[in-house]
């Protein structure tokens, strides 16, 4: 992951501006609505219930969707700042004994195995350039998740994935073909369920993979 970008998230201001990011403008909005939905979709393919993981859960922006398919929620991420504005934004979730919050690395995760029903990691993957370090991830997920792990990338599939290749265009992202993604994810017991879930083919690169957990082949 970059280190400036990482160093960003990790500050008290950075992690303040990324809680207001998605409501700066009525595009950033509909963006956001549009996004919760197919976590949404992806949660209902899932058959997600029981306690979930969002990790890493930034300002806690899915944590209310998640909870339309939870009990429980444990938002964690490697931030403390980021952590501490999802605690004030989900402050009457927390108080309802419904939320819960742990500062820790989507790759080193202080949890037994099993203990989530559906592990949730978003936008994250597509900031790691390297096979090795989405490994770390897709390892914990699978390891804390007894059912069912969802993972959003960048979808180099998509019509701007093309596009931005051809233009020789290079973003602050690892976008991924599907089926690399679900190369990376087989030896960690993480089976496809169903083709990934595209927030919009032509102007993002957004994309949502459903996986069951089965047995690593590691």
């Amino acid at each position: 992951m970059d280190p400036k970008l990482l160093s960003r998230y990790q500050s008290s201001s950075g992690a303040a501006a990324y809680r207001r990011k998605y409501e700066r403008s009525w595009i950033r909005r509909l963006s956001n609505r549009r996004e919760l939905s197919i976590v949404d979709k992806a949660l209902e393919r899932a058959g997600t219930h029981g306690r979930v993981l969002d990790c890493p859960c930034g300002a806690g922006r899915l944590t209310p969707t998640i909870l339309r398919h939870a009990e429980k929620v444990v938002c964690a991420d490697i931030s403390a700042p980021m952590v501490a504005e999802a605690r004030e934004a989900l402050a009457p979730f927390e108080q309802a004994g419904v939320v819960s919050f742990a500062v820790a690395p989507a790759s080193e995760l202080p949890m037994e195995d099993d203990t989530f029903d559906t592990a949730v990691c978003h936008r994250l993957i597509h900031h790691m350039a390297e096979a090795e370090e989405r490994a770390g991830v897709l390892a914990e997920m699978a390891r804390v998740a007894s059912r069912r792990v969802v993972i959003s990338f960048s979808d180099d599939s998509t019509w701007k994935g093309r596009s931005q290749r051809r233009r020789g265009v290079h973003r602050r992202r690892s976008a991924l073909m599907p089926d690399d993604l679900m190369a990376e994810a087989a030896p960690h017991g993480l089976k496809p369920l169903g083709k990934p879930l595209r927030l919009n083919g032509f102007h993002s690169l957004v994309a949502i993979a459903v996986f069951e957990v089965g047995q690593s082949t590691s």
